[in-house]
């Protein structure tokens, strides 16, 4: 994990690159998220960051009990992201690092919520990009990190009637430092450990296409994989997004 001040950074970046793209292009759809325009995108990211602002600052505890947010015109849309982003950054910057707060995956510290904002935007940031041109890859240090984050949150988020992968999967960055092992030695009980580690096959690139393939941004092609291609591409189409 990093450090509150670089994800709070990234997430600024993210949030100003978001409006930059979308002003003026909000019809446009959007090829990384299929079925989306631009308008679509960012509602998303503005409904996501007031619900962590709720479950952050006012410790709604389930997604259930947050309050609604009424969808805003297009014609103020980007500004109603910017100041929801604005608070957002305010609360996380503000919130003790190590304050007790609900999550999906169990009680939680707020840095959770830093870090799942933070990798959340960015990969939102990379989509809407998209939209308007070729996107740049993401820094490698924080892509690094937003497959950890991804691996230990969104793995057991499992789609139903998809089989399990049938073996163990390496992934391996191969511009930043960023190895782990995943297996599911039982139905439902996916083990991750960070380790260089022979799995049934291996899958290897920069941490940018790395993230983007485990979030379907990307096909698994893009990256080199070793083995058994069928256990990589299982255990890519198996999580529910």
């Amino acid at each position: 994990m990093l450090e509150r001040h670089e994800y709070l950074a990234t997430l600024r970046d993210s949030v100003a690159n978001i409006a930059a793209v979308a002003e003026g292009n909000l019809l446009r759809p959007v090829p990384a998220c299929p079925n989306w325009t631009m308008s679509h995108l960012v509602w998303h990211c503005t409904r996501v960051h007031d619900a962590m602002v709720q479950i952050v600052a006012d410790k709604v505890q389930g997604f259930d009990k947050l309050r609604p947010y009424k969808r805003v015109g297009d014609d103020v849309l980007v500004a109603t992201f910017t100041s929801g982003a604005d608070k957002l950054l305010d609360v996380l910057e503000a919130t003790p690092i190590d304050e007790e707060i609900w999550s999906w995956v169990g009680p939680a510290h707020a840095m959770w919520a830093v870090r799942r904002m933070t990798q959340e935007t960015m990969v939102h940031a990379w989509d809407a990009a998209t939209a308007v041109g070729p996107a740049s890859r993401m820094p490698a240090s924080m892509a690094s990190d937003g497959i950890d984050e991804f691996l230990h949150n969104f793995l057991r988020l499992q789609r139903e009637a998809m089989p399990a992968p049938g073996g163990s999967v390496h992934i391996h960055c191969t511009d930043v430092n960023g190895e782990w092992l995943i297996d599911e030695p039982e139905p439902g009980n996916v083990v991750v450990t960070r380790e260089h580690a022979k799995g049934t096959c291996a899958i290897r690139g920069s941490a940018s296409q790395l993230l983007l393939v485990l979030w379907r941004r990307q096909p698994l092609s893009t990256v080199e994989v070793i083995g058994a291609t069928d256990v990589a591409q299982r255990l890519i189409e198996r999580t529910a997004l």
